[in-house]
Order: C-alpha cells, then structure tokens, then sequence
C-alpha cells in the first residue's frame, strides 16, 4: 500500500488547484453582478427556546460594498452596511451606527455575506479559511473564523449559491446555535 501511496500525493495538488480555480471562477461570477434585490427568511434555533425564530425580509446589495438586510416579519428591523459604517435599526433601540473599523468582532459577520457577493476574495481570506465544494455551477463556501477572538462566538458560516447567486448562508456558532437564511429572488 505505501508504494503507491506516492502517487496520492502527485494527485493532492492538482485537487486543490481545480477547488481554487472554481473558487476562483465563482468569485468572477459573484463580482460581476452589480445589483441584488432578493427575498430571505430566515431561521434561528436558539438552545434557549423551544422553536426556532422565523424571520423574513428583504436583501438589497449594491457593488461593491452597499449590503441591506430589512426584516419585515415578524417585527422590522434593518441593518444597511455601506462601506466602513453599519446602521442597525429596531423597535426598542432605534437608529445606531458603528463605524466597523472600530467594531472588529461586527466586521467578519458583515463581509462573509458583503464580500462573497462582491466576490472579494481578499477580503474573505483576511478574515476566514475558506473551504470551497462543488463546482462553478452549484458551490459551498465554509468560511471558518481566522482570528481566534471571533472563532470564539462562530464556528463558521456555510454559504451556497448556484454560479452567481447565493442560495442560502447558514451560521453556526460556538455554542451550537445556529441560524440558516435561504435567499430568493424578488
């Protein structure tokens, strides 16, 4: 068994360069749409609650760094990222803003959805290791936390999508919570 073991280890590299260049592929795709107007839901399950929380809204992102996230349902609340500033706006606290250059624990959460749909890959890679599946056609992309602060609270974000759309983010935390946001168009 180990004299062929050798010849795995010739294919392990040419493995990992057809995943890059369909990473690499993906993220073209994602960075050439300049507009998204799309409808989620999304749900939460939360070890302290019984059922899941179920939520719904509108997704509104404009290249390369404008990303909206407006729940109508069940009570509204929106959170706008548009460059280096986060707006979050609910019912009980009203309007606030952030400016993410001096939030870093707000950042990675933002640019996992912001700057795979811009297809900034850079970007991704300075807060994630990324693990790229499938093919330019219908894809995975497990981002997992890099800075060990993060990787604390988030295990890793999973996000799929089908060439230049993303079907769904899902979250998973540290402490087994777990959020999955399915994404259609509008």
């Amino acid at each position: 068994m180990k004299r062929w073991a050798w010849l795995w280890l010739l294919w392990w590299p040419l493995g990992l360069s057809a995943a890059d260049e369909a990473l690499d592929q993906v993220m073209r795709a994602l960075a050439a749409v300049p507009t998204v107007k799309a409808v989620f839901r999304e749900e939460k399950t939360l070890a302290i609650l019984q059922e899941p929380l179920v939520s719904s809204g509108v997704l509104t992102y404009r290249a390369p760094a404008y990303l909206r996230k407006q729940t109508l349902r069940p009570q509204p609340e929106e959170y706008e990222a548009d460059e280096h500033w986060l707006t979050v706006e609910t019912p009980t606290d009203g309007r606030r803003q952030f400016d993410l250059n001096g939030y870093p624990q707000l950042r990675p959460f933002v640019e996992a959805i912001r700057a795979t749909q811009a297809g900034d890959r850079a970007t991704l890679e300075r807060h994630y290791r990324l693990d790229f599946q499938g093919t330019p056609a219908e894809w995975s992309l497990r981002l997992t936390p890099r800075e060990p602060g993060f990787a604390r609270y988030l295990t890793a974000i999973v996000i799929r999508g089908r060439a230049a759309w993303i079907d769904s983010v899902e979250t998973l935390e540290a402490d087994g919570d777990r959020s999955l946001m399915t994404v259609s168009p509008r």
